[in-house]
């Protein structure tokens, strides 16, 4: 009853709130109170491209606090209201004693615990796969059979899929409430055949606003993870109360995301790095999010392997995660797809910089950006694992090191990507063997990523 509290009290303020359009919000309100507090803080020019992983503890816990100025000014905007839910300061002080510092999820053997961490701590990280990458219907199965064919893979969320038995899977339609239903027996089948029953979710991938999630959260076996994905940083909606009230009563835990982007409203690195800090430390006092993400993107190619994209998110993650016993997950964006060097190159830059900043959990990768139908293969979900986890004890000097060696070889390409290929194209669907050519550059981007530094857990099938 206490999470079904917090979430009528945020309803109350949402809607006893100050009224603020939205325009308001995203072109005055926040960014000039980011600027602000940024300035106060002394924060303003202390992005260092040249190095994209921080490593000064100091400046880490001085974004802490700008971020928690942030938060307790701001508040979260509600879009279905018109009005700004706040937090006081002895409040979200007091809330953020209460988060959960490791939950399970899943059943049986295949249960996992979400820890809290630490930089740099060597604590293994879950590793949820694959995004919500749209994927024609009949593949489904086999994909996430492959995927979850590797001891790697933790916990699945996606894919995505936009027809139905053959009928386009419409928003806001009953279309939608039957593909929750219809991506629930996938699931289950390909859990099934791939030997992982009990193994946890992140639900629901094909449905984005709360009639998906209503008609599937309730077929799964308790404790699994709600998705809620916010409008932006520092909203929330009415979507996310509706899943999050569900969420409660059936015994499972709210996932609340919506990423920052730097050259957007939040402006640049620094104050999109303070406005992801703010969001993460509101998400567990307004919704009751015991696992929070707010990911910073580089706007212009809508990726964050980038330097100011890696810089931002990994002192956002090592502000929160040094001064809160709080679990924090962000998303890696790969703008690369399948079968190019690229891929993994992005990859060990972002998986390396969020492990060693002490993250928690991630889901990925989005190959190809997520903007290319059926570009998703087991072979990328195994090499995000295996980095994520091998990379949980680095130092994060040994991190920035890394990341400055592989930047090079392809940040040039970061606004005009190789989408790669497809899974039919790299894949006999039947056997779930990879291409020949495929499984070779796999396995010498894992050499490469050995000789780096980072140690890379087997995956169980080619080594």
């Amino acid at each position: 009853m206490d999470k079904h509290m917090k979430l009528l009290r945020s309803l109350d303020k949402a809607r006893g709130g100050a009224r603020v359009t939205e325009k308001e919000w995203d072109q005055k309100i926040l960014p000039r109170t980011l600027k602000e507090v940024a300035k106060e803080h002394g924060l303003l020019g202390s992005c260092d491209p040249e190095n994209p992983v921080n490593s000064d503890p100091q400046l880490a816990d001085a974004f802490f606090k700008a971020g928690w100025d942030a938060a307790v000014r701001l508040g979260f905007f509600c879009p279905d209201t018109e009005s700004v839910i706040r937090v006081e300061e002895d409040e979200l002080a007091r809330e953020l004693e209460r988060v959960p510092s490791n939950f399970p999820l899943g059943q049986g053997p295949e249960q996992v615990r979400v820890p809290a961490r630490r930089p740099s701590d060597g604590v293994q990280p879950i590793y949820c796969s694959p995004l919500s990458i749209q994927m024609d219907e009949e593949l489904y199965v086999p994909l996430v059979q492959g995927i979850l064919s590797s001891r790697l893979v933790d916990m699945q969320e996606g894919p995505s899929i936009d027809t139905v038995m053959g009928s386009p899977l419409l928003a806001h339609t009953p279309y939608e409430t039957f593909g929750g239903i219809y991506e629930a027996h996938l699931r289950k089948e390909a859990q099934w055949r791939a030997g992982r029953v009990g193994i946890g979710n992140s639900l629901v991938a094909s449905s984005s606003t709360h009639f998906g999630f209503l008609a599937a959260f309730n077929l799964f076996e308790q404790p699994q993870l709600c998705l809620c994905l916010n409008p932006a940083s520092l909203k929330v909606n009415y979507t996310t109360f509706h899943k999050a009230f569900v969420t409660n009563e059936l015994g499972g835990y709210v996932r609340s995301e919506s990423p920052t982007m730097v050259g957007g409203y939040t402006g640049g690195a620094e104050t999109t790095a303070i406005g992801s800090i703010a969001t993460d430390l509101l998400q567990f006092p307004i919704t009751g999010a015991a696992l929070p993400g707010s990911p910073s993107y580089e706007i212009l190619y809508a990726g964050n392997c980038g330097r100011k994209g890696l810089w931002a998110q990994s002192i956002a993650t090592q502000a929160v995660t040094r001064n809160t016993s709080m679990p924090l997950m962000k998303t890696i964006n790969q703008v690369s797809g399948p079968f190019t060097e690229m891929f993994f190159l992005e990859t060990i830059a972002g998986m390396t910089a969020a492990s060693a900043s002490g993250q928690a959990f991630t889901i990925s990768p989005r190959s190809a950006g997520g903007s290319v139908k059926n570009h998703l293969t087991p072979l990328e979900c195994w090499y995000n694992a295996a980095v994520f986890k091998g990379a949980a004890g680095m130092s994060l000097e040994d991190a920035n090191t890394v990341c400055k060696e592989v930047l090079p070889r392809f940040e040039g390409q970061l606004f005009d990507p190789p989408k790669g290929r497809s899974f039919r194209e790299l894949y006999d669907i039947r056997a779930l063997t990879p291409d020949a050519e495929y499984l070779e550059m796999y396995l010498k981007m894992r050499e490469y990523a050995e000789g780096l530094g980072i140690p890379m857990p087997g995956d169980g099938v080619f080594c």
